[in-house]
């Protein structure tokens, strides 16, 4: 594990935008769960959102966390099947005509 200091000048978050039953807009950070607005417009839920996380955020150090793994002693489970259907033509025969049929929904 290893944090160091940030020099961030920026943070990308993920606004969510929902329109409500009632025609109102609602506005959330998907990163930030307890960052939510509702209001009666899209233009007025983007500034309240804006507002509410700048807010949130001042009071906030972002320190990036750089996590090692250790490399797993199991195997891919799905190894052993590599290979398993090669030169079996009832296989390659299904598989052409999945491809087909894929072929066609992509030409329609």
């Amino acid at each position: 594990m290893n944090i160091m200091p940030s020099s961030l000048s920026t943070l990308n978050l993920h606004i969510l935008l929902e329109q409500t039953k009632t025609g109102r807009t609602v506005a959330l950070i998907a990163e930030l769960t307890d960052c939510r607005v509702e209001a009666d417009s899209r233009n007025e839920a983007l500034v309240a959102i804006q507002a509410l996380v700048n807010d949130r955020l001042s009071q906030v150090e972002v320190i990036p966390l750089e996590v090692s793994l250790k490399p797993s002693d199991r195997e891919n489970p799905w190894t052993e099947f590599i290979g398993m259907f090669e030169g079996d033509a009832e296989f390659a025969e299904i598989a052409a005509e999945l491809q087909a049929e894929r072929d066609r929904d992509d030409l329609a």
